[in-house]
């Protein structure tokens, strides 16, 4: 299968999480705008295959609509994060380089996600599910590996993930761990073991447990399965 690269200049995205608050609205405002131009296309394309499939006349002409709007729609889609993440998604397990490229805009998403959760889980900020996204992404790196560029951002979330009230796909962050090499992460985690939290404590016990067995798959069930192997309770 020949994989489209996205083209453009995507810099700007990294805005989505800047401190500065002027400097985030304007990134935030200028990825809704596209979103939305890109949603009118998809609209009109829908509209526009729904007279095609009921008509019997014009065929040619209602194609090269639908032809029109689909190409409006995947160029204001390409002028947001959906691009570059389509391309982390689709990049193969062994295209290194790919899936290098590309990743550091799944971590982006995620630590949008992670600190401005209220802008991040606006209607207007996706066209797509928004928790879908998450779990494929995490999906993705807990599958082929995590990039040695992106591992210390990627640790940094997991271990915001332990300390936080739960989110959605929040468990597979604990699935990542098997790829984290660095020992200042498994300290900070042994660090949490101790928290005040019982819960964080539980949690931080649970990822020393999977990252002491790599070769066990994480599932939804894992967590209270090993809470009901020690006799615990959240």
């Amino acid at each position: 299968m020949m994989l489209v690269e996205p083209s453009g200049d995507y810099s700007w995205l990294f805005d989505l999480v800047a401190s500065d608050p002027g400097t985030r609205h304007q990134a935030l405002a200028r990825h809704q705008a596209a979103l939305a131009a890109a949603s009118d296309a998809l609209d009109e394309w829908n509209g526009l295959w729904s007279a095609h499939y009921r008509s019997r006349s014009s065929q040619a002409r209602l194609q090269a609509a639908m032809d029109e709007a689909h190409a409006r729609l995947r160029r204001h889609q390409g002028q947001t994060i959906d691009a570059p993440l389509g391309a982390f998604r689709d990049s193969p397990d062994d295209d290194l380089d790919r899936r290098a490229r590309w990743a550091p805009y799944a971590v982006l998403y995620l630590q949008w996600e992670t600190d401005h959760p209220d802008e991040w889980g606006a209607r207007e900020s996706s066209m797509w599910s928004r928790w879908g996204t998450k779990e494929v992404l995490l999906h993705r790196f807990r599958r082929a590996g995590v990039p040695e560029g992106v591992e210390p951002q990627l640790a940094a979330l997991t271990l915001a993930a332990l300390r936080r009230p739960y989110r959605c796909k929040d468990w597979m962050y604990a699935g990542l761990v098997r790829h984290f090499s660095d020992p200042l992460f498994f300290h900070e985690v042994e660090t949490l073991t101790y928290a005040d939290d019982p819960l964080v404590r539980l949690r931080a016990q649970f990822v020393l447990h999977v990252a002491e067995h790599p070769e066990r798959n994480v599932t939804r069930v894992s967590w209270r399965r090993w809470l009901d192997a020690n006799q615990l309770t959240a």
